[in-house]
């Protein structure tokens, strides 16, 4: 499977470089001999006069084909568990950086053969840990892996595959990389009809993806629609926020100004009033804070300063730790504290470099996917009003090793506190890669803390959120005055849950009501639109549950994503989110 799965990727990349050299001999000037010469390592993240000349180049010799056929596909985030990063010789980042990514993860370093010992002893003596590198041999036109290098998806079978638009540049070499990466992988790769580059994409690993109205002017034959299918289909997108670029500046990435942190949480800079791009970047704020995450609620928006634009907001990050570009300006710690806030539980890390506010540390790396990921997902438990007898909880946990899951180390880890050792109680299936666990209830008034944890038995361990005990979920049991004085339903009151969550087939709202009210009950999709009427009328105190199948009022099934269960009741309103796979 996985030789047949080369030989694919193997045949991609042979057409791209046998028509690349030949684009590459078309290209006037001086500069790219330059850098195939080893006179400069790399050319510009903006294109050279001899590019514009020849923009209409661009995608001429690549090879689009279908989506993968295993639908649907989840497009990997850059907070997901990655299996290591993929750079460039010679680089666009320092030394100290490759080190510090060595210490824990693998660096796969593009490189030629020609330049691969001098790579390798920049490494060895700058203490890089080189069992950890991988030499991968291609020619380059420049270090913006970010932006040429491959997107990872996982398809519906499980399987690792690479995802390669085409790159916004004419850059032979560079657009090549991802193919002849992914043949090296041993993965398939799919190529969409779409012109774009990694810096502006940004993805939750679910549903939800972001990028700038750029890939809408570099598409002009494709309709919104189109763009937005393409999302879709070759990376499981349901919702695809196209926002303006709030810069100014000619490069319109959405890393230059913003960026997911988890999915729903989202880094926007920060500027003075006095700032020329002031009410931009603050309808930029607006505007993410009344959007839905995949969790059900919005997104949570935290800032950086940038008084001077810097390019805080273009890090990099890598599992457990965030590489921040810092620039030795008195913002810098700020900066950091600005990512520990929103990030608690990594290590964050500040790194000089050659940055710019339209290109730093973020367009200089790019992520590599596992074929073999242990991958756990839940939606975290807000904050709960006293009188359940529990407190559920229910992961997503898919074992793309195939090796199998080892049942006593699915655990769900909690404590009331914020300090003390976790509890733990063990998870059992509760549908297809579906898993369970209940927290016991506590008083009112109580902070508890909680986070998943697998293992399957080929050695991998994981936690959810991913940096576990040290970074977990948190929710307070609430106590309504109000509502326990005069038995009024409130929103904390109404108690929803919904299971199981995410659903296939089937799921429940369950909620309680303290005494009987006028009361409605539906689906909605996230633009609010109602999906289907579960109840309409007077019900009794006491506890109800109304199933769901999956279908609209006319009997279709929904398209899989976010969907919310509402209730009104009296003039109080809870919601509940659920997300519906296939």
């Amino acid at each position: 499977m996985q030789s047949s799965r080369a030989w694919r990727a193997a045949g991609i990349v042979l057409a791209i470089l046998i028509l690349g050299a030949s684009l590459t001999s078309r290209v006037a000037g001086q500069t790219y001999r330059d850098v195939q010469a080893g006179r400069i390592e790399s050319l510009p993240i903006g294109m050279t006069p001899e590019e514009e000349a020849i923009r209409d180049l661009i995608g001429a010799y690549r090879t689009v084909t279908p989506p993968p056929a295993a639908q649907p596909v989840r497009a990997l985030a850059e907070f997901d568990r990655a299996k290591g990063v993929l750079v460039r010789y010679p680089l666009g980042i320092s030394v100290s950086i490759v080190r510090e990514m060595a210490e824990d993860d693998i660096v796969y370093c593009v490189v030629t053969s020609g330049q691969q010992s001098a790579a390798y002893n920049a490494f060895s003596s700058g203490g890089v840990n080189m069992s950890h590198v991988v030499f991968f041999n291609a020619a380059t036109d420049s270090y913006w892996t970010r932006d040429y290098g491959p997107w990872f998806a996982y398809d519906a079978n499980g399987e690792l595959a690479v995802i390669d638009p085409i790159y916004n540049r004419p850059r032979p070499n560079d657009d090549a990389i991802p193919a002849s990466f992914g043949a090296f992988l041993g993965l398939d790769v799919y190529g969409p009809d779409l012109v774009t580059a990694g810096g502006n994409w940004m993805a939750d690993g679910r549903l939800v993806a972001a990028s700038t109205t750029l890939v809408w002017t570099e598409n002009p034959s494709k309709t919104h629609v189109q763009i937005a299918q393409m999302a879709h289909d070759y990376k499981g997108i349901t919702t695809y926020h196209v926002v303006p670029d709030v810069n100014g500046e000619y490069i319109q990435h959405m890393d230059c100004w913003g960026k997911f942190l988890a999915p729903d949480k989202m880094l926007i800079r920060s500027v003075p009033t006095t700032h020329s791009q002031y009410d931009e970047i603050e309808a930029a704020v607006d505007y993410w804070e009344q959007q839905i995450s995949v969790y059900g609620w919005p997104f949570h928006v935290y800032r950086v300063y940038t008084p001077t634009n810097q390019p805080y907001t273009n890090s990099l990050i890598l599992n457990k730790k965030v590489y921040v570009p810092i620039t030795g300006s008195s913002w810098d710690d700020d900066a950091i504290l600005s990512y520990q806030q929103a990030m608690p539980g990594y290590e964050v890390l500040g790194f000089t470099g050659s940055w710019e506010s339209t290109d730093a540390l973020h367009c200089r790396a790019k992520g590599v996917g596992d074929p073999g990921l242990l991958y756990v997902w839940s939606i975290p438990l807000q904050d709960i009003t006293g009188g359940l007898s529990e407190y559920p909880v229910q992961a997503q946990i898919i074992d793309h090793s195939q090796t199998g899951l080892v049942a006593n180390q699915l655990r769900l880890y909690w404590r009331p506190g914020t300090s003390g050792a976790f509890n733990y109680a063990l998870m059992t299936p509760s549908g297809t890669d579906l898993y369970s666990a209940a927290i016991p209830a506590q008083p009112m008034g109580t902070t508890i803390q909680y986070y998943l944890h697998a293992a399957d038995n080929s050695g991998r361990q994981e936690d959810y959120p991913i940096v576990g005990s040290a970074g977990p979920f948190s929710f307070q049991v609430l106590v309504d005055a109000q509502g326990l004085a005069d038995g009024t339903p409130t929103a904390r009151d109404l108690r929803v849950r919904t299971w199981p969550n995410p659903m296939r087939a089937e799921s429940a709202i369950r909620f309680t009501l303290d005494r009987a009210a006028e009361a409605r009950a539906g689906i909605y999709d996230a633009q609010g639109r109602l999906v289907y009427t579960l109840a309409d009328g007077p019900l009794a105190p006491g506890v109800h549950t109304l199933p769901w199948d999956g279908r609209t009022r006319t009997g279709h099934r929904v398209a899989p994503g976010v969907y919310f269960y509402r209730l009104e009741a009296d003039g109080h309103r809870a919601t509940s989110p659920l997300v519906v796979t296939r």
